[in-house]
């Protein structure tokens, strides 16, 4: 997992961000061409965008020639408990961006993120009005919370004790995020291993069971006070789509986002549902935005098996449509 050849070009405590190494000097980025950044949710390593050599998001994207730079915002401790949402949306997101136009050259750069990742993309140029953004692709990520189902219910009915509880908690263990990954999944949770045992023969189709699996259960802790006001602000408050969503006095407006956008959600997604996703194209200004509704759920939408052809080949299709591609591709 994450073994597609990269360079740390920035790290500050425990944020970092790579650079993927091009597949050749025929890939190589052309001088100022746009690079693309990779932002994943939080309680998720980065590594889910490059979860093996022969499956990787990562690496059809270095294959295509596109200057990809990877997010990572570190794993979270003790020490890490008071970090909120703001922190992300003001300080690491836009030190990211900045540092990779620094380091490529180049005036602007794409935003792609999967669940919070793509949140976070979104939350940046709708906070910031960052001209420097020449588009967003999101993936899976859930903009109106009222359509979250289960998740809406959860997060209206928790917030009255979500300080007390936080607080004799802490970070929310990696451990319990797997948990409530798996009771989201259903009767799926149980009835993958059925297909497991059917499909043993298939060398691809075990490897590609193992990344996930393990990714899955390797989830990491959420910070505390982040935690507290996703839950506050985002699944019971559902200020984002209301308009009211700020952060230290700027306010998140979806209306403001110009640039193009490029949204996908799992047709069998029962956290980030296709209509809680799918609202990001009534809510933002941009004329140019385009919306797929791919077969898979929360997780096979960015990292199963029909990914690579319905997710990660349209996406480059897209960029490569915007000059976002390097020589000989």
């Amino acid at each position: 997992m994450g073994s597609t050849p990269k360079e740390t070009v920035m790290q500050e405590g425990k944020l970092r961000l790579q650079r993927v190494r091009p597949a050749s000097q025929g890939c190589r980025p052309q001088p100022g061409q746009p690079p693309v950044i990779l932002i994943p949710p939080l309680m998720v390593r980065p590594y889910v965008y490059d979860l093996r050599p022969d499956h990787s998001m990562v690496g059809t994207l270095r294959a295509a020639g596109i200057d990809t730079f990877l997010v990572d915002f570190g794993v979270p401790d003790q020490d890490d408990e008071h970090i909120r949402l703001d922190d992300y949306v003001l300080d690491y997101v836009p030190r990211c961006v900045d540092e990779a136009l620094k380091t490529s050259g180049a005036e602007q750069a794409y935003l792609v993120g999967y669940c919070m990742g793509g949140l976070f993309a979104v939350l940046h140029v709708a906070t910031h009005r960052d001209d420097r953004i020449a588009g967003l692709v999101t993936i899976a990520a859930p903009i109106d919370f009222d359509e979250m189902g289960v998740l809406s219910i959860a997060g209206r009915l928790g917030v009255i004790a979500i300080d007390q509880l936080m607080d004799q908690l802490g970070n929310v263990p990696g451990e319990l995020s797997s948990l409530g990954f798996k009771i989201m999944g259903g009767p799926r949770t149980v009835t993958k291993y059925v297909d497991l045992l059917l499909n043993l023969y298939d060398e691809s189709y075990v490897r590609g069971f193992g990344s996930i699996n393990t990714w899955v259960n390797d989830l990491i802790p959420y910070p505390k006070e982040a935690f507290k006001q996703l839950v506050k602000d985002f699944v019971s408050g559902n200020k984002l789509a209301a308009g009211d969503l700020q952060f230290d006095g700027k306010t998140a407006d979806l209306h403001a986002i110009a640039c193009p956008l490029l949204a996908f959600a799992g047709e069998n997604d029962n956290i980030a549902t296709p209509r809680s996703t799918k609202r990001i194209i009534d809510l933002i200004g941009s004329r140019d935005r385009r919306f797929h509704s791919v077969p898979g759920g929360h997780i096979g939408v960015v990292a199963g098996g029909r990914a690579p052809q319905m997710v990660w080949q349209p996406i480059v299709a897209w960029l490569k449509a915007r000059g976002a591609t390097g020589q000989g591709v």
